[in-house]
């Protein structure tokens, strides 16, 4: 039933063999819909693209069906209250596969709704595991974008896998309370904050201690220099700390640890290289 190997949120994205780039193409930007080609479904494209006056969760955020499902779209962009969705989990079993030659699909249930589509599409020159079908009664944990197509929600899956721990249940239900706990909690202050910079004129710069967007501010630093790495092997921790010369090492060591932890950054190469997450 439950085979035992669990996915740890906390670091254990590297696993995935970096989080921008599994599923046989799904990347992990916020792109828009399923795209119609002569064959049906395309890949859908990847986009950076920040809007303004919406709070955007760049970690990975634990949901049930009905929470995706009741998710409300806006062009192209899925959101909970007024927080938008990057990238989700979901735990669930398997009660359908089908294998299709440049995708396979899933219908995963998690008792919470109706059982959602799960497509991960597969890189026919490189099949590897990617390519390897789930079959059905077999419980998964899944990572990837929510899409819609014809007004029904689906899920791209960038990773998807047989769980091993019976306790991995459990814990992605307590994940799901948390996360969408702290998203409730960093949007009111969000917008306590506003009002009051609005109210008193314009901010006077933060301290090292600031939070913003649910990061301190030497942590959100160093995710930004991090950002800035394009290649696979990412930013080694040598020029991380070259760059943000002003920061106290030992808080850059702490924040490459708790962006790690949260999904933000994964390792590449070694354990000094990191490459963000947002990156394809």
């Amino acid at each position: 039933m439950w085979n035992n190997q669990s996915f740890e949120r906390g670091g254990g994205y590297s696993n995935f063999g970096g989080v921008g780039g599994g599923g046989g193409g799904a990347g992990v930007g916020g792109g828009g819909g399923f795209q119609q080609s002569p064959g049906g479904f395309a890949p859908p494209s990847s986009t950076q693209a920040e809007r303004k006056g919406r709070t955007r969760v760049q970690q990975i955020i634990a949901c049930t069906v009905s929470q995706l499902l009741a998710a409300k779209q806006t062009e192209d962009v899925f959101r909970l209250g007024d927080i938008e969705l990057n990238q989700v989990t979901l735990v669930g079993i398997v009660r359908q596969s089908e294998k299709a030659p440049t995708n396979i699909l899933y219908k995963v249930d998690d008792m919470t709704a109706e059982p959602l589509d799960v497509r991960q599409w597969v890189d026919v020159d490189d099949m590897g595991n990617e390519g390897t079908v789930i079959p059905p009664s077999t419980y998964v944990r899944v990572v990837g974008h929510l899409r819609s197509f014809q007004n029904k929600k689906s899920l791209v899956a960038f990773k998807i896998r047989p769980l091993e721990d019976m306790n991995e249940i459990t814990t992605h239900m307590l994940e799901v309370v948390h996360d969408h706990k702290s998203i409730s909690k960093s949007a009111s202050l969000a917008d306590t904050s506003s009002t009051v910079r609005s109210s008193t004129g314009p901010a006077v710069g933060r301290t090292m201690g600031d939070s913003f967007n649910g990061l301190q501010q030497y942590q959100s630093q160093v995710l930004s220099v991090i950002r800035t790495a394009r290649g696979h092997s990412g930013m080694s921790l040598a020029e991380v700390k070259s760059r943000l010369g002003g920061v106290n090492q030992t808080l850059i060591q702490q924040a490459i640890e708790f962006l790690s932890n949260e999904g933000h950054i994964y390792s590449t190469i070694d354990e000094h290289h990191y490459r963000s997450t947002e990156i394809d």
